[in-house]
């Protein structure tokens, strides 16, 4: 039987006497090793430095700034926060921990399900009962357009309202993994929203925000917090569930567990090439389990066409085909679901068949107005067809739909690009840099800047722009900028290009 830890990306197996990161092995000394796993299987108490030697070092003499060097060591592996020294008493790993003593069965290829319960009102004022109510309703309905998890009722939820069950006994009565919690209270002029998103067999919280609203109209109020909920909690929950699969490591992963892979891919790595070929990786396999999984025929055809058209992938008829086959595909599977629509037919725009992706953009957002990529693919679209200024409107509402979206640094680039398109480099300046600022790891962000700053005549500025494009990605050329931004801005890109200290040219 085998004992395994699990926290962060992390793996820590006992008797393999193995650490992986994000299923990769971790090379580790022994003492290292016994160190960690000292501190870990013992991460609910604080372990004096003599347990810890006694442990570690059985029967030796050391010194004890070896547990200063092990320390060292093993933050610079899992982060600074891994390991709490307290002062005169000794450490204490600072992770949340789960263990398993043997790995889970295979997992089936069902969605992972979710409860929002009723939002809990806090004082008397009678009038934030509408809102609760109101609250839990906009909440589970812009959590049912998140493909891949099923979200129970708000009927059968709002039957718990007033139980004096414990989560764990709700989950096992719903059968759900996850559950949102929720509390409403006034606070002076301002209405104040906390939430939960908690593991519901455990109780454990893995995600807590707040959120705050001037009760200017009831209707806005509403609608403002629950997108603000969603717009935090979405990449939350995500998250939570790539965990959660990567802590299964069944042998053979759903199509549903690759798609949240590829999800993970695009979290960790950003925009970057490493990034989407290790997404489009993911969705290939989801595929090859899963034909008829159109969300994952829709995404692989987008992020191939995006990833081609940024230069990552070569411009050839056989990457082209693949696209398209797939985009086709998707709205031939499912054709009544926002996301695969707005997904698909962005793809199709890019891939140059406009037309029809407009068609399917449009049908995506008559399913969901609220579907912030299909919004922004949709504007994108205008401006590919000339309506400039229409387009960029529609791509900002798209940003505004969903603030935290993690895609917004690939938007905000893309905005910039048109607003250099439109004359207007001051504000393409201002959003390339705030697509940096939101995916610091791509590259594509900083050539935009640099040519917002060569538009203003800042050539200086623009040059230390691009070394920085080049330094994230030492492969950088002129020929992909021509893809990415076009010929004229490759052009002046070439004129800028020179030898620097880091070697590039």
């Amino acid at each position: 039987m085998n004992l395994s830890y699990f926290f962060d990306h992390f793996e820590l197996r006992a008797d393999e006497r193995l650490l992986l990161r994000n299923a990769q092995a971790v090379h580790l000394g022994p003492r290292t090793f016994d160190f960690l796993l000292c501190l870990v299987s013992n991460h609910q108490k604080v372990l004096s430095k003599d347990e810890i030697l006694q442990t570690v070092w059985p029967g030796m003499v050391v010194e004890e700034n070896n547990l200063t060097v092990q320390t060292s060591a093993l933050r610079k592996i899992l982060g600074s926060h891994a390991i709490a020294t307290l002062t005169g008493r000794g450490y204490q790993f600072s992770l949340p921990v789960s263990n398993t003593a043997s790995p889970p069965p295979p997992s089936e290829n069902k969605h992972s399900s979710i409860a929002v319960m009723p939002f809990k009102v806090l004082g008397k004022q009678s009038d934030l009962h509408f809102l609760a109510d109101g609250l839990l309703e906009d909440v589970i309905a812009l959590l049912a357009r998140m493909s891949g998890f099923l979200i129970i009722s708000q009927s059968t939820t709002q039957a718990y309202q007033n139980t004096n069950l414990g989560l764990p006994e709700i989950a096992k009565q719903l059968q759900v993994q996850y559950t949102v919690l929720g509390s409403i209270r006034r606070v002076g002029d301002l209405i104040r929203v906390n939430v939960q998103l908690a593991n519901a067999c455990t109780g454990q919280v893995l995600w807590s925000g707040r959120f705050e609203s001037a009760p200017h109209h009831s209707h806005d109020l509403q609608e403002d917090i629950a997108r603000g909920v969603l717009s935090e909690l979405e990449p939350e929950l995500i998250k939570a569930e790539i965990a959660h699969i990567r802590r299964q490591r069944p042998k053979n992963p759903d199509a549903w567990a690759h798609y949240h892979e590829a999800l993970g891919a695009l979290a960790q790595h950003g925009w970057s090439e490493i990034g989407l070929r290790n997404a489009r990786h993911q969705l290939d396999n989801s595929i090859e389990i899963d034909p008829q999984f159109g969300l994952a025929q829709a995404h692989l055809s987008l992020l191939t066409a995006l990833s081609r058209n940024i230069g990552l992938l070569p411009h050839s008829d056989e990457i082209q085909a693949k696209a398209l086959q797939a985009a086709h595909k998707a709205i031939e599977l499912d054709p009544g679901n926002s996301e695969v629509m707005g997904y698909a037919g962005c793809a199709l725009c890019d891939l140059g068949h406009t037309q029809q992706g407009m068609v399917t953009l449009q049908a995506a957002l008559r399913l969901n107005p609220s579907n912030a990529q299909a919004q922004v693919a949709h504007g994108a679209a205008l401006v590919m067809m000339n309506e400039l200024e229409n387009g960029i409107a529609q791509m900002r509402l798209g940003m505004r739909i969903s603030p935290n979206d993690r895609r917004r640094g690939f938007w905000l680039w893309i905005l910039s690009c048109f607003l250099l398109r439109a004359e207007r480099p001051e504000h393409a300046l201002e959003e390339a840099r705030n697509a940096i600022q939101h995916d610091t790891r791509f590259h594509l962000g900083h050539v935009a800047q640099a040519a917002a700053l060569d538009r203003l005549g800042k050539t200086e500025l623009a040059q230390q722009a691009l070394i920085q494009a080049r330094t994230i990605r030492p492969a950088l050329s002129i020929e992909e900028i021509a893809h990415s931004h076009g010929k004229k801005i490759a052009a002046r890109m070439a004129l800028i290009w020179f030898d620097h200290s880091n070697g590039l040219n």
